[in-house]
C-alpha cells in the first residue's frame, strides 16, 4: 500500500506540473495577443545568453565531435578510394542530427540551468508574488520573452555550429588523409539539400521552446529554500536532456 500510495503521490504530482505548464503558457500568450504586453529588453536578454553566452560551450561541443568524425571516417574513406563522398557523409550526420542535438545539450547546460536557479531562486525568495502585487505577470515578463528567445536563438546558434563543425572537420581530415578543399566542399554540395537545414532548423526551434518552457516552469515551481532551488535545477536539466533525445526521434521519424 505504501508504494502504491507513493506511484500516485508522483501521478499527481506529475498531473500538476503539466497542468502549471499549460496554464502559465496561457497566460503569457494572452498577454501578448490581448494585453499587447511584450518586455522587448527581456527578451534581448535572454537572446543575448543564447547565443552569445552559449556560443562557445556549443561550438566546442560540436567541434571536438567533428574532429571524432575525422578520426574515425577519414582513414577509413580514404583507404576506400571513397574521399569523394566524405564530406557530404559528415555533413549528412552534422546537419540532420549531431548539431541540433549536441547544440541544443550545451545550451541546456549553460543557459537553462541558469534559468531555472534564478527563476527558483525569485520564487522562494517571494520576488514573483510581488510581481505580481505590481501587476506584473511573471508569465509574460519571462517565461514569454524565454520562449520567443529560445524560438530564434536556438535555430541562429544551431547554424553557427554547423559551420564551424564542417570547418574543423575539413581541417582535421586535410591534415589526415590530405582531401582538397574542392573536393570536399562538392561532396557536401552534391549530398545536402535544403530540407536537410530546414530540418535542423526547425528541430532547434522545437527544442528551443521546449526546454525554455520547461526550465521556467521548475523554476517557477521551486519551494522551500536553497536546496529545492538546487534540485529543480537539477530536475530542468535531466528532463531537458530527455526531452530533446525524445523530440530528436519523433522528429526525425515524421520527417523522414
Amino acid at each position: 500500500m505504501a508504494v502504491e500510495s507513493l506511484y500516485k503521490l508522483r501521478f499527481f504530482e506529475i498531473l500538476n506540473f503539466i497542468a502549471k505548464l499549460v496554464l502559465g503558457l496561457k497566460e503569457a500568450f494572452y498577454s501578448l495577443f490581448f494585453e499587447k504586453r511584450f518586455f522587448s529588453v527581456t527578451f534581448l536578454e535572454n537572446l543575448r545568453k543564447i547565443v552569445w553566452g552559449s556560443l562557445p560551450i556549443a561550438t566546442l561541443t560540436v567541434g571536438s565531435s567533428a574532429i571524432v568524425y575525422s578520426i574515425h571516417a577519414a582513414p577509413a574513406f580514404g583507404e576506400r578510394g571513397l574521399s569523394v563522398y566524405l564530406g557530404g557523409m559528415v555533413a549528412l550526420a552534422l546537419i540532420r542530427e549531431g548539431v541540433p542535438v549536441m547544440g541544443s545539450l550545451a545550451v541546456i547546460s549553460q543557459y537553462c540551468s541558469g534559468v531555472t536557479a534564478q527563476i527558483g531562486s525569485m520564487k522562494v525568495t517571494d520576488q514573483l508574488d510581488a510581481m505580481k502585487i505590481a501587476k506584473v505577470l511573471p508569465h509574460s515578463y519571462f517565461l514569454l520573452p524565454m520562449i520567443l528567445a529560445g524560438l530564434i536563438g536556438f535555430p541562429i546558434i544551431i547554424l553557427i555550429c554547423i559551420v564551424f563543425g564542417l570547418v574543423v572537420n575539413f581541417f582535421t581530415t586535410n591534415l589526415l588523409i590530405n582531401i582538397s578543399y574542392n573536393l570536399y566542399t562538392s561532396s557536401i554540395f552534391n549530398t545536402i539539400e535544403l530540407k536537410d537545414l530546414f530540418l535542423a532548423i526547425i528541430k532547434a526551434s522545437i527544442f528551443g521552446f521546449f526546454v525554455t518552457l520547461i526550465s521556467y516552469n521548475c523554476g517557477v515551481q521551486a519551494k522551500g529554500g536553497s536546496k529545492e532551488v538546487g534540485s529543480a535545477t537539477r530536475l530542468s536539466v535531466v528532463i531537458n536532456f530527455a526531452g530533446v533525445i525524445i523530440l530528436d526521434y519523433i522528429i526525425t521519424v515524421l520527417w523522414l
